[in-house]
């Protein structure tokens, strides 16, 4: 295992803050999934961050709006747009800890919730998945 992790950009401090939004892209291609989570989008205290990983570095970045679905006609590739706080039931719940870590080909990130549940966010060779 990798016993250092790369981080560019800055998640500002998430831990003790509600989470109004949990959304993610999927990323499709010939109409099969190929990615559970391209990129990874939280919204707090009414500001978005981007999170998404490549070649096992993490990274963090602030945008401006929620994400939308879209196509890449040329590539045959859909990123469709999921919530994923509604789906597991995270939205307006507080944040009690995000924690970050290296793994073999890749790294994940853990968001711990009020309600003692967890999304797991991991990345294995250019592959984002996530589990609760």
């Amino acid at each position: 295992m990798s016993e250092s992790l790369d981080v560019n950009g800055e998640a500002s401090n998430l831990s003790g803050q509600i989470l109004e939004e949990l959304l993610c892209t999927e990323m499709w291609y010939e109409g099969k999934l190929e990615e559970p989570a391209n990129v990874i989008y939280l919204k707090v205290n009414g500001s978005w961050f981007r999170h998404y990983f490549d070649c096992g570095i993490i990274f963090w970045r602030t945008d401006d709006r929620a994400p939308e679905s879209y196509e890449m006609e040329e590539l045959d590739s859909y990123f469709k747009v999921v919530d994923l706080a509604v789906k597991f039931g995270f939205k307006g719940l507080r944040i009690r800890s995000y924690e970050a870590c290296p793994l073999e080909n890749g790294s994940e990130t853990i968001f711990t919730f009020s309600n003692d549940c967890s999304i797991i966010f991991s990345c294995i060779d250019d592959v984002t998945s996530y589990r609760t």
